[in-house]
């Protein structure tokens, strides 16, 4: 047992043989019911529910090679890649599990055997920590683990207490934990530290932790406190790629097979050498470990951007790019570092091979894009280096606006002998996380989810009598619930979830609905409130005023997904969404901006379909049978055997959980508002369906009238000839996030009249047009009546009007500017343009 390839299949086959059911990888991106982690960070992590004994598990046995990531939470080793020999932040952990059955001797002898027989390490080399209790927890040495190594053999001078921090294992801030006890192999002293004392949990590279034997029987609960499971588990991870550097004798993980390619190509591209000089090993080591972590994730439909996972992708793709340049790589050079990736792995991961061409479009949209910011970043660092030393906010800043990540800044001002305000980093950072923690409030409590599920009855009904069978008190009059029958829709699938109260209508307690949370096939309800109580017979409401524009919003995203498809091509895929009852977001993959006439017919075609009066019709079929009737099922979500298909006869199938309309008509008018960029590849449209796109056309309509009113007493005044043509040259003509900056000067024409035709050419448009008429400088701007929110066309004009020493006023989405200073005319148009650039980013 050798190579990478032996070692996965070894491991599987060994644990098969000791009666495990042999079970693939996950996604690296947990289910929806899982919001404690935004990746997968442990091989139990898919298990999650048979560990708190909420699903009964196909084999009480299991073995799997789980793909996992360690980055955006609280398991973290993304800013270690490079600075030590073993730590990766996207790896593979091959795990043993049991589910009640063998506990800690079992997952002790089956870990031995496979170590000195299978790896056929020395047993001499091997040393073991166990836990060496907490009296916070209540726990104390875990002698049961003691006792099972000397079972084996080990000498109990090489068995060491470590404490809670090492030798306690929890996933996240709750969930299923307990004491764990790892091996570690002795790899001798030319790789110590030097120290007498030296030994497994020193921070040298000596010792090497490679395999961790979980022993999951504990609950960890909000409070800090700990409860039994229904049931001793065991959860044991091999980390692969350490196992893979002892077995091949070499002194990283990044000198394995696995990296093999990645670095020779790596090292060629740049024309230097892995152990050259600090600062190039690093780079290499980052380049191998991001590109890998990037082409999984793309590969899984994360897109890059500024939130989430997608804030994870972009950071390891950033890091990428600037420690390349570090040793000289220009870009573009990630797609080649992504086919290393794939030219090694795409056998074991048929995945990144069957979406290659989706992750090229990512990288080369994110690299492009990237190479402005870095290039803006660095005048920011060389601006506050140039004052001196670097405070806590430049360095947050750097971070947090152009992705420079901590140690970047430090290195940067390490070269100029300055120093960095770590510390007051990260009070920021803290800060940041804080806002984020509250932010993924509302944890369920999960003795909840005992007992049969809610039944989910809002697909037929908005009102229903029920009773409470389960509630839990929080804090400062929240409490927790659950329904036996319930209208409300949880959380999920794009959907915002439902508001709306529950009410016993005898003693007229009411409580209002704050979240419906959606846990796998169940639900649970936060609400604020007070007099009710478990038994409780209660009319459960959702507002039909909410309700409806929410279905007439998620219908319109159906016929918006397969417009865009027809309009623009089959490549166009759901990439995420956002369906409230005010407006709907939709995201998807596209490489560049929509043209404007694209815009129209994608418009154009849903209006189509609306105004046919389709029927929208739900049904569960089996998957299989889904995949044959071609439903469009979302990139990187995972499925189970039966599944709800939304369709629209003859236009749109897709599977859906969502609630809808029930015939497209009741969709009511389309109105596209916005289309901008949210990262690489991915666009975003924003519209309003149902009464706030009536609303909106009958304000443009109002408009409409008003300006043509306003236009017919301007060429009255003028009193233009009639055969005077338009003519007029733009200065800036570009999308600035989703709207269409259009400015320019007017050579001959009617000002007004031409800057109208612009902005309905160009939705949504803000125009600023402006002309000479001998010594005085005329202006105008005009913001699309979508864009109110955003812009004021009076704000706009005054920025204009000053260069040329004027003034000016009108309507938000009309006024006008006079000036004296013609020859200023284009500064006025670029102060323009420079306002619309600040005041929408």
């Amino acid at each position: 047992m050798r190579t990478s390839d032996e070692l996965r299949e070894g491991f599987l086959s060994f644990f098969e043989e000791k009666e495990h059911l042999r079970v693939p990888s996950a996604s690296v991106i947990p289910p929806p019911d899982d919001p404690t982690t935004l990746f997968i960070v442990a091989g139990m992590q898919p298990f999650k529910r048979y560990f708190l004994g909420l699903e009964e598990p196909p084999r009480n046995r299991l073995c799997s090679v789980q793909k996992v990531m360690r980055a955006g939470g609280k398991q973290n080793d993304l800013d270690d890649v490079g600075t030590t020999t073993r730590h990766e932040s996207f790896y593979e952990m091959l795990g043993n599990f049991s589910l009640g059955d063998y506990f800690k001797q079992g997952a002790i002898d089956f870990a031995w055997e496979f170590v000195t027989e299978r790896m056929g390490f020395d047993g001499d080399v091997l040393w073991a920590t166990v836990f060496a209790g907490d009296a916070e927890l209540g726990l104390g040495l875990d002698q049961e683990a003691v006792d099972g190594w000397l079972r084996i053999g080990m000498p109990r001078e090489r068995i060491v207490a470590l404490p809670r921090v090492d030798n306690f294992w929890q996933a996240a801030d709750t969930g299923p934990c307990g004491a764990n006890s790892e091996i570690f192999y002795d790899r001798g002293e030319q790789y110590g530290c030097g120290r007498a004392e030296c030994a497994p949990g020193c921070e040298c590279d000596r010792f090497l932790e490679f395999w961790n034997l979980v022993f999951m029987e504990y609950d960890l609960k909000a409070d800090g406190s700990i409860v039994r499971l229904p049931a001793q588990n065991v959860d044991t991870g091999l980390g692969f790629e350490r196992g893979l550097m002892l077995l091949q004798d070499v002194d990283s993980v990044f000198e394995t097979d696995v990296f093999a390619p990645t670095l020779s190509w790596a090292q060629a591209r740049a024309g230097v050498s892995h152990g050259g000089s600090e600062l190039v090993t690093k780079a290499l080591r980052v380049l191998c470990d991001h590109g890998r972590a990037m082409t999984f994730l793309a590969a899984e439909g994360v897109s890059p951007s500024n939130e989430g996972r997608g804030y994870v992708l972009r950071r390891v793709i950033r890091r990428t790019i600037q420690q390349g340049a570090r040793i000289g790589l220009e870009p573009p050079f990630l797609v080649e570092l992504s086919e290393r990736v794939v030219e090694v792995m795409g056998s074991t991961y048929p995945e990144i091979v069957d979406h290659r061409e989706h992750v090229h479009r990512a990288l080369e949209a994110e690299e492009q894009r990237f190479a402005q910011t870095l290039e803006r970043g660095m005048r920011l660092f060389d601006e506050v280096a140039s004052k001196g030393n670097i405070s806590g906010e430049d360095a947050f800043q750097l971070h947090d606006t152009y992705g420079f990540p901590l140690e970047l800044t430090v290195e940067l001002a390490e070269e100029r002998g300055l120093a960095v305000d770590e510390d007051g980093f990260t009070s920021l950072m803290n800060q940041q996380r804080q806002r984020s923690r509250a932010a993924a409030a509302f944890d369920v409590d999960v003795k909840l989810l005992d007992g049969r599920p809610s039944e989910f009855v809002g697909y037929q009904t908005t009102d229903v009598l029920t009773a409470i069978v389960a509630l839990e008190p929080l804090e400062d009059g929240l409490f927790q619930a659950k329904l036996e029958q319930s209208p409300f829709y949880p959380e999920g699938g794009g959907q915002v979830s439902d508001v709306g109260y529950v009410e016993n209508e005898a003693t007229g307690a009411r409580a209002e609905l704050v979240k419906a949370t959606r846990q796998g096939d169940d639900q649970v309800l936060t609400l604020r409130g007070e007099g009710l109580a478990v038994g409780d017979r209660v009319r459960a409401v959702v507002p039909w005023s909410h309700r409806f524009p929410t279905m007439a919003n998620h219908t319109a995203t159906h016929l918006l997904h397969k417009a865009l498809q027809q309009v623009l091509g089959d490549h166009v895929r759901q990439a995420g969404s956002a369906v409230r009852p005010d407006k709907l977001r939709f995201d998807f993959t596209h490489p560049q901006a929509l043209k404007p006439e694209e815009r129209v017919e994608v418009e154009r075609l849903v209006n189509e379909k609306v105004f046919e009066n389709l029927p929208v019709r739900a049904f569960v079929t089996p998957i299989d049978e889904a995949r044959r009737l071609g439903a469009m099922m979302l990139f990187g979500e995972k499925y189970g055997d039966e599944v709800r298909v939304v369709e629209i006869p003859g236009f749109s199938r897709e599977l859906c959980g969502g609630t809808h309309v029930r015939w497209t008509a009741e969709v009511g008018p389309f109105v596209l508002l916005t289309e901008s960029s949210v990262g690489a590849g991915v666009r975003r449209i924003e519209a309003v369906t149902s009464g706030e796109a009536f609303s909106l056309l009958e304000a443009r309509a109002q408009e409409a009238e008003a300006l043509r009113h306003e236009l017919a007493r301007e060429r009255k005044a003028a009193k233009r000839a009639p055969e005077l043509a338009e003519s007029f040259e733009l200065r800036h003509d570009e999308a600035v996030d989703g709207v269409n900056a259009v400015i320019g000067e007017v050579k001959a024409g009617d000002l007004l009249a031409v800057a109208d035709r612009l902005k309905q050419q160009r939705r949504p448009a803000a125009v600023v047009l402006g002309t000479v008429d001998g010594e005085k400088v005329s202006l105008v701007a005009m913001i699309d009546a979508s864009l109110e929110a955003r812009l004021n066309a009076v704000d706009l004009v005054k920025a204009a009007a000053a260069p040329v020493g004027g003034g000016g006023g009108g309507r938000p989405t009309m006024a006008r500017a006079g000036g004296r200073d013609p020859q200023k005319l284009p500064e006025a148009l670029d102060s323009a343009w420079e306002w619309l650039k600040t005041t929408l980013t």
